[in-house]
């Protein structure tokens, strides 16, 4: 063999370790791959996220949103007019958090991912009462709980989460709305009610 081909033998081994290396990192360092891959990503990034909310004492809606997207990566469905009614229902069996749907203005956005399913909403209630029976959730599986949310582990692999937000707390998370035009009349004086399942594995 002579020096050419060694040289060229040893560039083609270091660009190819080079190139595991770098996927390698990719799939450690990136939120939404790593949660994919790892389940003790995802346990990690669930457990920081009610750590911090017990700490706060309050649910952040960005730390909410990040939560969301990173833990399962999915697929958002958003309409100003409302999600379809099929989509609804297929969705609240999946949640399967009994809430009172009469008191519910819009079904906004569905976020649909392999380990958790969640839907917001808009109403004009201004108490978690008005919403959910919260007898339905025993206290000795209430994470935390506080006038606006709840965090529930309802099995060893299910937590729900609840809250009612209002209209500035959704200018902080959520990103499909126009607040300064067209969508101001739909959101205004209104709450944003969100559901959350989160599958644990």
């Amino acid at each position: 063999m002579n020096k050419i081909q060694k040289f060229t033998e040893n560039k083609l081994i270091f660009n190819i370790f080079i190139f595991i290396l770098i996927i390698t990192l990719f799939c450690l360092l990136s939120p939404k791959v790593s949660s994919q891959l790892f389940s003790y990503k995802r346990n990690t990034i669930l457990s920081e996220f009610i750590n911090a909310t017990k700490t706060n004492n309050k649910i952040d809606p960005r730390a909410f949103w990040k939560l969301r997207e990173f833990y399962s990566p999915g697929i958002y469905t958003f309409s100003r007019e409302g999600i379809e009614k099929s989509l609804i229902q297929e969705e609240n069996k999946k949640i399967n958090v009994d809430y009172n749907k009469k008191n519910i203005t819009l079904t906004f956005l569905n976020f649909s991912a392999p380990l958790l399913t969640s839907l917001d909403m808009l109403t004009e209630q201004k108490d978690l009462k008005n919403l959910i029976n919260q007898k339905q959730f025993a206290n000795e599986k209430v994470l935390f709980s506080d006038a606006t949310s709840l965090i529930y582990k309802e099995t060893p692999k299910t937590i729900k989460m609840i809250f009612l937000f209002n209209e500035t707390d959704l200018k902080k998370a959520d990103g499909f709305f126009d607040y300064q035009e067209k969508d101001i009349s739909l959101i205004k004086n209104r709450q944003w009610f969100s559901i959350t399942t989160i599958s644990i594995n």
